[in-house]
């Protein structure tokens, strides 16, 4: 366990106002020569970043050397031993996490129980300055779960350990044009904003869309905002009329027609047969 534990600063958050990730603690510590903690366990993620100076971790039987603007990650039910240089002791800051999705974000950044060690690419000091912006603000919850996203991010574009991306660039553009049309069907759409958003050519996003999907662009838009009409007729009383905007027609007459070539009978009727 901690041998002479001299905290600068410590401070027990429990932030959660985000499903994905919960935030418990953060702190910052310049240890003494030789200083430990271990052999412990862990029930949280526990990321530390060095400052300055070096040190060793010893997990899952091996051992790592840390070094300056370097980190480390002890994950869940590991058993973890770490300890500050004789000479030149670290000085780090750490975060406890958790949620669904911390260890995936981890491995974004190449971490994990077999590799836990952080090693950025680039000369930068962004990662000191987010986790010394975390301790200066620890009070707000929103801004420190805003700052560990920034955290993440960074860590994605610097480390050296992550794993390439193995994605076929095409899925990357149909995902892109999917989400646009899920988040902007409501507002008036045309193919060429579509494509301008995703960086494409009009006639080449068509086609890369219908040849992963069996439908155009333009189809999938249609479909997608019938299916939420129907969703509303159901389970809102809004006026037709109102439905149409919702669902990104100008006039009901123009929604009614298309409702009806893919329903097979008039907003009316369809919500009427729910009654």
């Amino acid at each position: 366990m901690p041998k002479n534990r001299t905290y600068d600063e410590c401070y027990f958050l429990n932030y959660a106002a985000c499903a994905d990730l919960q935030l418990y603690e953060i702190g910052k510590q310049a240890c003494p020569p030789s200083y430990s903690y271990g052999p412990t366990v862990r029930n949280h993620y526990i990321f530390h970043y060095l400052f300055e100076g070096k040190g060793i971790l010893k997990l899952n039987g091996k051992q790592y050397t840390i070094t300056a603007h370097q980190g480390f990650l002890i994950s869940p039910n590991i058993l973890a031993y770490y300890e500050a240089d004789p000479t030149e002791p670290w000085n780090y800051a750490w975060v406890h996490l958790d949620g669904p999705k911390i260890r995936d974000y981890f491995q974004k950044c190449g971490l994990s129980s077999e590799q836990p060690v952080f090693k950025p690419s680039l000369d930068s000091n962004e990662i000191d300055l987010i986790m010394l912006q975390l301790l200066e603000h620890n009070t707000r919850e929103l801004y420190c779960i805003g700052k560990i996203y920034e955290l993440f991010d960074a860590m994605i574009a610097q480390s050296v350990t992550k794993e390439p991306a193995n994605i076929d660039i095409r899925l990357t553009y149909i995902k892109k044009i999917i989400d646009y049309i899920t988040i902007k069907f409501s507002e008036p759409i045309h193919m060429n904003d579509i494509a301008h958003a995703c960086g494409l050519e009009r006639s080449y996003m068509t086609r890369l869309f219908k040849d992963a999907t069996g439908q155009t662009p333009y189809a999938y838009l249609n479909i997608y905002r019938i299916k939420k009409a129907c969703q509303l007729l159901l389970h809102d009383s809004a006026s037709i009329q109102n439905i149409a905007y919702a669902v990104g027609y100008s006039d009901a007459f123009t929604f009614s027609k298309a409702f009806k070539r893919q329903v097979g009978v008039s907003p009316s009727e369809y919500r009427g047969k729910s009654i």
